[in-house]
């Protein structure tokens, strides 16, 4: 069973790098993504969600959920179960979503056929960029090789996502580092300040 998961996995990286190589937009890059996970997670869904602010997660690319609910289907971080992986940054596993803890049914997904609920976080250096999700009919929880490779999904998506390779139409599509960002300080002493930001 190992031997076969890891197998799994390596063709799903090698699909992935092929797809990161063509010259395509940002949100094909998506959709090709999702087919791919779907497919050998032989689940089927596959969706990602990624922040449009800090607060707001949203639904930018699917396979197995109605279409026209990407970049429609926005929710609060900590709202559902996705939003409980953003917040807390960790795995959701669960073979009956709809009685999981916080879930929250998305009418417009089309998502109440689908029992089993895996969600990890897409995160790169403990930024959280979003959640990538797999879900399946069949009332199952999955298995330590199936999180393991979803993760190895979510981590190429984190990267990816860091150098701008999902830039497109729609805020939660736009370039991470032309994005607008809110530094919180303190006044050590009254008056005037001037300095320098480092990004790296």
């Amino acid at each position: 069973m190992v031997q076969t998961s890891e197998s799994e996995s390596r063709k799903l990286l090698g699909a992935l790098r092929d797809a990161m190589a063509e010259d395509s937009a940002g949100q094909a890059r998506l959709d090709k993504i999702v087919q791919l996970t779907a497919s050998s997670m032989r689940s089927q869904v596959c969706s990602i969600y990624l922040f449009r602010d800090q607060d707001t997660l949203e639904l930018c690319a699917t396979e197995g959920l109605n279409a026209a609910a990407v970049h429609q289907t926005r929710m609060r971080i900590g709202e559902g179960l996705v939003g409980r992986v953003a917040r807390y940054n960790q795995v959701i596993n669960t073979a009956d979503a709809p009685s999981a803890k916080g879930f929250r049914f998305m009418a417009e997904t089309g998502e109440e056929i689908y029992s089993s609920f895996l969600g990890v976080p897409i995160q790169r250096l403990g930024d959280s960029l979003g959640v990538l999700v797999v879900q399946s009919k069949e009332a199952r929880e999955f298995s330590a090789d199936e999180i393991y490779a979803l993760e190895v999904v979510a981590m190429v998506l984190a990267e990816m996502t860091e150098l701008g390779a999902f830039v497109g139409d729609g805020d939660a599509l736009s370039a991470r580092h032309q994005k607008p960002v809110l530094f919180h300080a303190k006044s050590a002493q009254d008056g005037v300040a001037e300095g320098l930001v480092h990004l790296q």
